[in-house]
């Protein structure tokens, strides 16, 4: 301490060094004299003035070097001020911490100084060697369930920056409890069940998808269908064809096809007929006609196959690619005289 003079009076000014000291002696009494959990209240609450929160803490530390509850707060309120290698140092420490409630916050508090320190950088290696940090502290942070309920949505996102199928598929679970009728959230839920082989769920949120998103209901219907095809039930798959065969021709076309799976030959024939009789375009109607005719011959009902050609074999007279198909049935399955009519029939056509 010195003086100055001051128009003949005398001003006593305080040095640094000296206002240091007085502090420390201030902040041993306060020690000493005040109860530590009150000062840790009191600097926690503290938001203003961070330098002197910090100083507090220095000194209580240094009367206390083990006491893991000063080493968070002051690892925080360094986080807060910016300083992030002493913040990093105590929280790694404190991560072998006994004390869950300690190891918890230093944890999340980690997690977010590296990735405040992966935002600030443009370095690709750095960022690179941050973001495998991240990933482990986050792996912990998510199988430990760290973290309170209303805060889904924020590691909902970091879950997606870490690439992190289940923890994405856990909290999106979460936000659908709160948004049952998302349909961008039930499409991602379904299309992570079937990823992660959750039978159960994937089920659940196709049903929701086919009642929520109607303008794709077909969509997810054939993907609950070959869910069902996968899961080998079959008896629910004929059912569901069955009653939506009734409602469009794609179903109805599906349902022949199945039939065709299941070796149920005669049962696909007869879908492919009536198929065939329904269809008014020349096209497409020949397209059920040889279907129908395959049905019945890949079930060795070779004989069937010749009657029902010969049924139509008027109506594809002008056909030559229909004739010359049932010239080759009528031979293979001994029905020279349908082959030898049929012949005769395309001369007299020729000749018209």
């Amino acid at each position: 301490m010195y003086h100055a003079d001051s128009g003949g009076e005398k001003v006593y000014v305080v040095t640094y060094k000296e206002i240091v000291f007085l502090f420390i002696i201030f902040v041993s009494m306060l020690v000493f004299l005040y109860p530590k959990d009150m000062l840790k209240q009191q600097i926690q609450a503290e938001t203003s003035n961070y330098n002197l929160s910090m100083l507090y803490l220095k000194n209580l530390l240094l009367h206390s070097p083990n006491d893991e509850s000063l080493m968070l707060i002051l690892a925080e309120q360094s986080l807060r001020n910016g300083e992030r290698e002493r913040s990093l140092e105590l929280l790694t420490y404190l991560h072998n911490s006994k004390n869950p409630k300690f190891r918890k916050k230093a944890l999340l508090l980690s997690y977010e100084l590296y990735k405040l320190n992966y935002n600030d950088s443009t370095d690709i290696k750095y960022r690179k060697k941050i973001r495998k940090l991240l990933a482990g502290i986050f792996n912990t942070i998510y199988k430990d369930k760290l973290y309170k309920r209303e805060d889904n949505d924020r590691w909902y996102n970091e879950a997606i920056f870490n690439q992190n199928m289940e923890a994405i598929y856990y909290h999106l679970k979460i936000k659908i409890v709160d948004n049952p009728k998302d349909i961008k959230l039930l499409e991602n839920a379904y299309y992570l069940s079937f990823r992660l082989k959750d039978e159960k769920n994937k089920i659940h949120y196709l049903k929701e998808l086919m009642h929520y998103d109607k303008k794709r209901y077909d969509h997810w219907l054939s993907a609950y269908y070959y869910t069902l095809l996968n899961d080998k039930e079959y008896k629910k798959s004929e059912l569901l064809l069955k009653g939506q065969a009734l409602r469009t021709l794609f179903w109805h076309e599906k349902l022949a096809e199945f039939y065709i799976m299941r070796k149920e030959f005669k049962k696909s024939f007869s879908e492919y007929e009536e198929l065939f009789n329904q269809e008014t375009n020349y096209k497409k109607k020949k397209n059920y006609f040889f279907k129908a005719l395959t049905a019945l011959q890949s079930g060795g009902f070779l004989q069937e196959s010749a009657v029902f050609g010969h049924k139509y074999e008027n109506y594809y007279i002008k056909d030559k690619e229909v004739r010359k198909f049932l010239l080759k049935l009528y031979i293979a399955t001994g029905k020279l005289d349908y082959g030898a009519r049929l012949s005769r029939k395309i001369l007299m056509n020729m000749r018209h």
